[in-house]
């Protein structure tokens, strides 16, 4: 009897614990995407001023546009990142070195924007 109460006890606690991390997890995702922007360092050029990043670059000619209410969506983000496709015949200054999932977190939190 008190092992079987031991293994439900523990089967909680695991339980407990996978509810508590997929809900961080869940909780993280809005975060997620300014995380991946200033660790890439796109806030040297880029302001995204609805969460209050200002680009750190003193030369106005290296700085980007301000990332809010940019009229593109996420798929054509990720692949302006990556350097496949231009915008008014230029190609993004720096190809994305992150990983596959880190560009498509970014790329939805730079298209939602707002």
């Amino acid at each position: 009897m008190k092992r079987t109460l031991t293994l439900a006890a523990g089967f909680v606690f695991v339980s407990l614990v996978v509810a508590v991390a997929a809900a961080q997890e869940e909780g993280a995702g809005a975060g997620d995407g300014k995380a991946i922007f200033e660790a890439q360092k796109c806030d040297m050029c880029h302001d995204v001023s609805s969460v209050g990043i200002t680009a750190k670059t003193k030369s106005e000619k290296m700085k980007g546009p301000n990332l809010v209410g940019i009229d593109k969506d996420a798929d054509w983000i990720m692949k302006y990142l990556l350097k496949e496709v231009d915008l008014d015949g230029k190609k993004h200054t720096k190809k994305f070195s992150g990983g596959e999932d880190e560009l498509k977190v970014l790329a939805e939190w730079i298209a939602a924007q707002k």
